[in-house]
């Protein structure tokens, strides 16, 4: 007993001893890195199985090699029997670990899948949408101004059913530019972000010319620079059109006039579009740009439009000024990236097609 005491202090022993720990020391790190992994815990406990079936395992192993080799040093053998334990418990950690990352992977991996069989399944519903709009509903709204229109040439008509006609020629007409609005919300759903330079001299001018061929009365003043190029895409447009819609339909005056200046600031560009109308309410500054529920919104989707596509441009619209005199909106919007590739060519505009008013 005094030799077997006495062993426990043999150089054999000690080196066993050191050698385990370090297992050991792997082993509780392990465990304290594994609570900081994304691996769920409710794979712990088949962790957990492999790290006892390991060490049972191999201990189980190495007992056998140990009664092979008859040794009567109980010292070595404990701590050798110390030695596997901790091992197969390390070993089995590792494979649980690596087991456990698997199913997660493959548990991401199916669920990568269902999210875009679920988005292109979206995709396809927003494009049936948008189809249906643009050949059943667009057509039928036109179809009712056109006619509209129409009769209110007629010189014959009498007061009552003139009122009558040009509140359908009216609504008609605003449920087109609803329409269209809801056509370039479902476009910023369906399509990803490929932002290009966009010419917003030429974008600015078009939609101008736009603008005055539909209200023959307003009155516009522009000072716009040339060839100044912005982040954007296609719909850039859509931005301005409705700011310009909204400057002229909410002025009550006999020729609306709308003031458009544009000015480069360094990285970014900031277009200030001016009316003279009676300006925001107060309870209604807040909410403006915010998509409404109510149908009887006076800005409708226009503002709300406006605000998602300047965001989608990684740009911002807000309202810098307004009172009895009118106001003023004004939108930034951020110049070409210094990385992007200076021989790119700048799209130049192509008016998203419009129905007639």
């Amino acid at each position: 007993m005094v030799y077997e005491f006495l062993n426990v202090f043999s150089p054999g022993f000690l080196g066993g001893f050191v050698v385990s720990m370090i297992f050991v020391s792997a082993l509780l790190g392990g465990a304290y890195w594994l609570d900081r992994t994304d691996i769920p815990t409710e794979r712990y406990l088949r962790i957990a199985k492999w790290v006892v079936g390991g060490m049972v395992f191999f201990f189980a192993i190495n007992l056998v090699i140990m009664a092979i080799s008859n040794t009567d040093d109980l010292a070595f053998q404990f701590s050798w029997g110390r030695w596997a334990a901790n091992v197969g418990a390390a070993g089995g950690l590792l494979v649980g670990y690596v087991e456990a990352r698997a199913i997660q992977r493959e548990l991401e991996a199916q669920r990568a899948e269902i999210r875009a069989e679920e988005a292109e399944s979206q995709r396809r519903w927003l494009d049936y949408l948008n189809g249906l709009l643009r050949h059943e509903v667009l057509n039928s709204a036109n179809i009712i101004t056109g006619y509209a229109s129409i009769l209110l040439d007629d010189d014959t008509l009498d007061d009552t059913t003139e009122a009558h006609l040009a509140t359908i020629h009216r609504q008609g007409r605003n449920m087109t530019n609803v329409i269209r609005d809801v056509q370039v919300l479902l476009e910023t759903t369906s399509e990803p972000d490929r932002l290009k330079p966009m010419n917003l001299s030429d974008v600015l001018a078009d939609e101008l010319d736009q603008l005055r061929d539909t209200y023959e009365s307003v009155t516009v003043e522009a000072s716009i620079p040339d060839d100044v190029t912005v982040l954007a895409d296609d719909l850039l447009a859509r931005v301005f059109s409705n700011l310009f819609r909204n400057a002229v339909e909410h002025d009550d005056s006999e020729r609306p006039a709308v003031r458009v200046t544009v000015e480069e600031t360094g990285d970014t560009v900031l277009v200030r579009v001016a009316d003279d109308g009676p300006g925001i309410p107060a309870n209604d500054r807040g909410t403006l740009f915010e998509r409404s529920d109510n149908t009887g919104a006076s800005h409708g989707l226009g503002l709300y439009l406006v605000r998602t596509l300047a965001e989608r441009y990684d740009g911002r619209v807000e309202l810098t000024e307004t009172g009895s005199d009118g106001s003023v909106f004004t939108v930034e919007l951020s110049t070409t990236d210094r990385d992007t590739d200076e021989t790119a060519p700048v799209e130049e505009h192509d008016p998203v097609p419009r129905p007639a008013q």
